[in-house]
């Protein structure tokens, strides 16, 4: 989460692209968000 979240210094332009597109994905895809979700609070929906 933390990774997907924040910016780091040692990040290219290629890292930052890639975490922009999980962002995207997971705010797109409701199973995604979900699955998301389950996993950060530990109960199923």
């Amino acid at each position: 989460m933390t990774k997907m979240l924040h910016r780091f210094p040692e990040m290219d332009p290629f890292d930052q692209r890639l975490q922009e597109a999980e962002l995207d994905y997971i705010r797109r895809s409701k199973a995604a968000s979900l699955a998301l979700a389950e996993n950060y609070v530990g109960l199923p929906f």
